[in-house]
């Protein structure tokens, strides 16, 4: 989640809890319930952005291994598909490298 729309939510979430502190009563309780249900959704989303990270990280170094294991085999392929296979190679890591850049990760 962007920093920027993190802190504003955080900042959001932390009015609602004193507005429903100060209430108080039935309407303070729903102000507190609405106030966890937006916490554990921020948490959530910023739980499931790790994750995805994680598993771009590794998506990317598994990428990298690759390139390193098949360049032996590229280099003894006949010139056209090397420079096929190397392409493809390639585009893997830019897609990797733009998901990584899409997401802010």
């Amino acid at each position: 989640m962007n920093e920027t729309i993190l802190a504003k939510v955080e900042g959001d979430l932390n009015i609602a809890a004193h507005i429903g502190a100060a209430l108080g009563g039935p309407v303070g309780v729903i102000a507190d319930a609405g106030l966890q249900a937006g916490e554990a959704v921020v948490n959530s989303v910023v739980a499931s952005e790790a994750a995805h990270a994680t598993a771009l990280q590794a998506a990317t170094a598994a990428a990298a291994s690759l390139a390193t294991a098949a360049a032996p085999v590229v280099a003894a392929l006949p010139a056209a598909d090397a420079a096929k296979a190397q392409a493809g190679l390639s585009l893997l890591q830019t897609v990797l490298a733009d998901l990584k850049s899409i997401f802010s990760l």
